[in-house]
This record gives C-alpha cells, structure tokens and sequence, in this order.
C-alpha cells in the first residue's frame, strides 16, 4: 500500500515479496486472482459510483514497472468500525468515557452502521441486477465462501432473467470507515470480492 495526504494506492505484489515472509510461499500458492482481485475493485468502483454508496473514487488503475497490477484512488479520512470502541470520540458527551475504550461510541456507531446497511447499502446493491455471476465476465467469490471452497477458477453462470444483485462480497466492521466526528458511515471500502450473485450470497 502507498498513501499521500489524498490518495490510496494498493499493488498486487509479486512471489519475491510472498517468499521474503516466512510461510508467504504457502499463502502464494493458495491466494488466487491477486491481479483479478484489483481489477475487479476497479470496475465495482466505477459501478458504485453511480450509486448513493459512498465508496473511493477510482483516480486510475493499470501497471505498475515491475509487472503488478495497480489501483489508485482517493483516499478518504475515517476509523473502521473495528476500531471504534477504543477511544471516545465524543468526551464532552454525559456517559462516555474520556480516557481508554468507549462503549457508548462503539454501540452508537453499530447502530448507525446498521441503520446505513438496512436503508442506504443493501437496498442500492439490490437496484443493481444482471443475469450472470461474477462482474465483466470473471467471477471472484465472496470471501466466506473461500473456508470451505478453494476452487481457483469459477465460471460464470447465466440466468435466463436478471435475478442477481450486486454483493460486496466481504462486507464487515473492518470494511466500513466511520466519521470519527458524527459516528456515522462515511465510506465503504475493499470491493474486491464483489459482483452479481443470488440475493442469499449478500451477507453482512
């Protein structure tokens, strides 16, 4: 990852990088489509941006000189859902902490979240249909699938009517950025799993 004052900038990272770590060969081997996975970020990002999701917005996306792919794209201030609950980011409030975890910020922040989910995320996904699995013609799963599943290759499936949504694919707290301020969403982040699958596949 590189990051400036305003951009984010991830690379898919070549096997000298995964053999320099200890047990990097193993996860090399078994982590499939690391090209795939920013190319297909790239293409929900410009997806989405017709939406009311608030997502990144794709600056460029391309090679790099040593061959790895790359996505660039704007880099937006916020703490993950994660990581709320460990400081208060409201101590002039009555009832919240001022010094170490908050469980006043963390529970507001839930419940907003959940409320951004049920009324802005999950109903804009689902206006977002297609007969066929996957996004452009490649299917990445959804990261929970990958427990149970290690297939490096999924092909793509066709309905014969637009019955698919569109899906995050590994929608969680640590994938949603929270305006430290408001507690509210202010971004929803790492699309690379996501793409057309059956309403059932949209976990959260």
């Amino acid at each position: 990852y590189e990051l400036s004052p305003t951009t984010f900038k991830k690379s898919s990272r070549p096997k000298e990088k995964y053999d320099a770590v200890k047990g990097g060969d193993v996860f090399y081997r078994t982590r499939h489509w690391k090209t795939e996975r920013i190319l297909n970020e790239a293409r929900a990002l410009l997806l989405l941006a017709k939406t009311k999701i608030p997502v990144p917005k794709l600056i460029q996306c391309g090679d790099n000189d040593d061959g790895t792919t790359f996505l660039e794209m704007s880099r937006e201030d916020g703490i993950e859902l994660s990581e709320v609950g460990k400081a208060c980011h409201m101590p002039g409030t009555v009832e919240h902490s001022h010094v170490g975890e908050c469980e006043n910020c963390k529970a507001i922040a839930q419940a907003s979240a959940k409320d951004f989910i049920r009324s802005i995320l999950l109903p804009e996904l689902a206006n977002l249909t297609s007969d066929t699995t996957g996004l452009d013609g490649f299917v990445i799963p959804p990261a929970w699938m990958l427990e149970t599943d290690t297939r490096s290759k999924w092909e793509p499936m066709t309905f014969s009517e637009p019955v698919l949504i569109f899906i995050h694919g590994d929608l969680g707290p640590s994938n949603l950025l929270m305006d430290p301020k408001t507690l509210t969403v202010k971004c929803v982040i790492d699309w690379e799993h996501s793409g057309y699958f059956l309403p059932e596949f949209q976990k959260w």
